[in-house]
């Protein structure tokens, strides 16, 4: 019966790896399918308390609006208008924190580096780079220290990037796990943080290739900003 059970494990696993936009096999979130996956489905089958995770088919999110209002800017009950926080369309946005100095997107398998302040590598308002130095400088530091236990780390594109936008907030316009408790000292263990201004996406701004683009988490605007201005890097790994 195992045997059986792990056979249709491995089935899942290798069916999973040979779709490239398929990543439901990685159900233990390490960013590739491998044998362990199939592992932890035979634990779990055995009633071993294993969680398994799955990220969601890509699909449309939730922009983070929860009010209306009229034509003056003014909030009004979101009965009947027919406005984005009235219909709240896409999936909900869903985040974890893995206790580990990173945070995981339920949905699309992202998981994002936290911010501190700290004066540490992850220092969420000194970290400032240029294009080039964010890969060279700020990731590549994060993949030498195998940062929270991974050496896969990278810039995000700008696609990734506005996920963690909430159009619902402003300085900073980003999901609540995202600036929760930044205070002076604080670590990646102990608080998360995000500086109102841009962060960089590893997408070049094609009607000018000297540019690339960028998110500004103050009012939740996207930029092309020129390679060689200094602005923040949060990077991430995994995802689709």
């Amino acid at each position: 019966m195992l045997r059986n059970i792990f056979s249709v494990s491995i089935l899942v696993v290798l069916a999973a790896s040979a779709q490239a936009a398929d990543t439901c096999g990685d159900v233990n979130a390490s960013g590739t399918v491998t044998s362990s996956d199939a592992l932890s489905v035979l634990k779990k089958a055995v009633g071993q308390p294993v969680t398994l995770q799955c990220p969601a088919a890509a699909t449309t999110l939730e922009t983070g609006q929860t009010l209306c209002y009229d034509q003056g800017g003014e909030a009004i009950s979101c009965t009947g208008t027919g406005q984005d926080a009235a219909l709240k369309k896409g999936v909900a946005q869903s985040f974890t924190d893995n206790g580990d100095g990173t945070i995981s997107d339920d949905n699309t398998g992202l998981m994002w580096e936290k911010l501190s302040d700290d004066d540490s590598i992850h220092d969420f308002d000194e970290g400032l780079y240029d294009w080039q130095s964010a890969f060279t400088q700020k990731i590549a530091t994060l993949n030498s220290s195998s940062f929270a236990g991974h050496n896969d780390w990278r810039l995000p594109n700008e696609n990734e990037l506005e996920t963690i936008r909430s159009l619902g907030e402003t300085s900073p316009a980003v999901f609540p796990i995202f600036n929760t408790g930044c205070s002076a000292g604080c670590t990646v263990l102990t608080c998360s943080c995000t500086v109102s201004d841009a962060y960089w996406s590893s997408t070049t701004y094609q009607l000018d290739e000297s540019s690339a683009w960028t998110v500004y988490f103050d009012d939740g605007d996207t930029y092309a900003t020129g390679k060689t201005i200094q602005n923040y890097v949060r990077a991430v790994r995994g995802g689709f």
